[in-house]
């Protein structure tokens, strides 16, 4: 059968939420979908719950199940869906959120009444033990229609549109022809991905409707920073995936949103330095001020920086702080984590 859309679910020791997450799958108004799951091989009896769902809905006939040999990790499995997908369109689903009945209906609406390659609805963070709302990423109503200019938009706009693949439709032919993949970490692979993405988007359309709802919890990886002992090679994980995307800004010389680019990945360097300074004493082993600096690295020489026509102080700042003497460097970053409140 031919489907208009994929909706992609990797599954991973989610038997708790499995189950409201499909009622919100299978209950969407649009009818032309296909519901991919990708079994990642836990044995909490997750999988069992959706071959019953399977066998007992409506739209049964309409979930396809593929089943890991082993455990391969969430980049594995979405890049997976993305190879396996029979849909016109994508879209990805954590096996613990849920989605409105209409999520789908609003974003294959907007695609394609702009003939776009992308369609980003809003969503928010829900705390799965009180049940309220942490944080709603809500963006501007836009069509945007020029390349770079989703980029810039993101790379500006941190504080509404957040680097995540939660309720985004996209094409598949478009994906897949950009080549951008899930990268293999524990950490961060949305901000790759989706980072990577944007920059290779020429048309797309924001939506303000917040209709996906992501589950916050306690034991999250996301949630590092809260705990008593940190490991190194988890921080450090985090800083190779900002050191790959830095990589992949080398390749982009020319492009308009470039500058941004540089700016977004430098300024998240800059507060993960922050927060490795302020935490160093529960990070085992710890972590030394050569490799913080390197964290900081800009990815440009000083040379190609001024020649930014864009962000240019903000690119020279960065670049010096990769550059000076390791103390002065490290202590600037202290004292301006300090007047910001992160440390």
């Amino acid at each position: 059968m031919q489907y208009e859309i994929t909706l992609g679910i990797p599954v991973y020791a989610a038997a708790d939420y499995i189950a409201e997450t499909m009622k919100s799958a299978l209950g969407q108004t649009y009818s032309n979908i296909e519901f991919l799951i990708v079994d990642d091989r836990a044995d909490d009896g997750t999988i069992d719950i959706v071959e019953h769902i399977k066998r007992d809905h409506l739209r049964g006939k309409d979930i396809r199940i593929i089943r890991n040999d082993k455990n391969m990790g969430v980049s594995y499995c979405r890049n997976l869906i993305m190879d396996e997908a029979r849909g016109k369109y994508l879209y990805f689903l954590d096996s613990d959120d849920t989605i409105e009945s209409y999520t789908i209906q609003l974003l294959i609406d907007a695609i394609k009444a702009f003939q776009a390659q992308v369609a980003y609805a809003s969503y928010d963070i829900i705390d799965s033990v009180k049940g309220s709302v942490v944080r709603t990423y809500q963006k501007d109503k836009l069509q945007l229609s020029q390349e770079g200019e989703l980029a810039i938009y993101a790379f500006k706009n941190t504080h509404i549109f957040h680097v995540s693949v939660c309720n985004v439709l996209v094409d598949v032919d478009f994906l897949r022809k950009t080549g951008v993949r899930f990268i293999d970490t524990n950490f961060w692979e949305d901000m790759a991905f989706t980072t990577e993405l944007i920059t290779k988007v020429s048309r797309a359309v924001l939506l303000p409707d917040v209709t996906y709802h992501y589950l916050q919890h306690p034991e999250s990886l996301s949630h590092y920073r809260e705990r008593d002992l940190l490991t190194k090679e988890e921080i450090m994980q985090n800083a190779s995936t900002i050191a790959y995307l830095k990589g992949k800004a080398k390749e982009m010389k020319g492009h308009s949103c470039l500058p941004f680019l540089c700016s977004y990945l430098e300024m998240n360097s800059f507060y993960m330095v922050c927060h490795i300074l302020k935490r160093n004493s529960r990070i085992v082993p710890k972590i030394s001020c050569s490799e913080m600096q390197q964290i900081l690295q800009h990815p440009f020489g000083l040379c190609d920086v001024l020649h930014f026509r864009n962000e240019r102080w903000q690119n020279i700042w960065f670049w010096l702080l990769g550059r000076m003497p390791i103390f002065i460097a490290i202590s600037s970053v202290w004292l301006l984590g300090k007047i910001k409140r992160v440390i």
